[in-house]
């Protein structure tokens, strides 16, 4: 009998989210808030490619990743309490290995697909406090993986406190069980407005590939910014079970410090200009079981990169 494969899912859940991303009614475009009794609801989207350049891998030959994410949220204010939400996530990579026989001792892979659904909860209390929390459920694997075989799901939680108009401090943790492996990990929630051109804050939404970063901004004008930040990232994908380890499990880790250039293209769009490096890096191999059967690590990986956000 045929197996279930990630790919058919993941073209399944593209024409789900296309269909959910319509808005519908009015309701979709509405420029109430919550403050004056009525609900009000927000849509966003971002796409962002990013081409990592070729490296060397500490155990021979070299490799390049092209990456493609693609993200869509809805954020419904219901009162001035509660803010309900709903993201999802498709990234696409294309690996490019050369001149290596194997990773380890094993073939390596050559496309991961990687699609979530979170539901965000937010509770704003009359005391300053922010409490949050983003469940989050998602396929995670090399094309041609076992659906069955590639389930991750797990949550973010924080609280932060309100100090004033330019303040907003608190911590936050994930928990995620992501193919067979638990991962924990805590982080800052920040947004700090230092002056009337510089803050500080969280670049990324914390979620089952980390914390959510650091970025010092600094806005000459109402339409230009830069960026210099920072993060770190994980993450795990099934192999293919016809691959030399079946149903194996690969992980990349890495640190991603940046530099961003952001124009404001009028109210509702805006180009990011990215570029760093992915340092550190490591590339693990596991078989079925989450055995360990080989890892490398790579050289400074320079990347660049654009993403294009709009809301609706």
């Amino acid at each position: 009998m045929t197996k279930n494969r990630i790919l058919p899912a993941v073209m399944v859940l593209c024409l789900v989210f296309a269909a959910m991303a319509v808005p519908g009614g009015t309701d979709a475009q509405s420029t109430d808030s919550p403050e004056n009794g009525r609900s009000r609801t927000m849509a966003s989207f971002s796409y962002t490619p990013i081409y990592q350049f070729e490296t060397d891998l500490d155990s021979g030959g070299e490799f390049d990743v092209q990456r493609n994410l693609l993200r869509f949220n809805i954020s419904r204010f219901i009162d001035r309490h509660w803010t309900v939400g709903l993201g999802l996530s498709f990234d696409y990579e294309d690996w490019n290995f050369s001149d290596i026989a194997g990773l380890s001792g094993v073939d390596p892979w050559n496309e991961v697909m990687m699609t979530g659904i979170n539901l965000p909860v937010f509770y704003s209390s009359g005391s300053n406090w922010r409490f949050g929390i983003i469940p989050s459920i998602g396929l995670s694997g090399a094309s041609g993986a076992q659906i069955s075989e590639s389930l991750y799901y797990g949550a973010v939680m924080s609280a932060a406190y309100i100090f004033g108009p330019d303040l907003i401090l608190g911590l936050g943790g994930g928990i995620f069980e992501r193919l067979d492996q638990s991962e924990v990990f805590p982080y800052v929630v920040i947004d700090w407005k230092i002056n009337d051109r510089l803050w500080l804050t969280n670049p990324f939404q914390a979620g089952p590939v980390g914390p959510a970063g650091l970025e010092l901004v600094y806005t000459p004008d109402g339409s230009w910014e830069v960026g210099i930040g920072g993060a770190y990232r994980s993450y795990r994908f099934r192999l293919d079970d016809s691959s030399a380890v079946a149903d194996g499990i690969g992980t990349v880790d890495f640190w991603a410090p940046f530099l961003r250039v952001g124009w404001q293209m009028g109210r509702h769009f805006r180009l990011d200009i990215n570029g760093g490096a992915m340092v550190g890096g490591s590339i693990t191999i596991e078989d079925e079981n989450g055995t360990e059967l080989g890892d490398t690590g790579y050289d400074t990986a320079p990347f660049i990169g654009m993403t294009l956000k709009g809301r609706l």
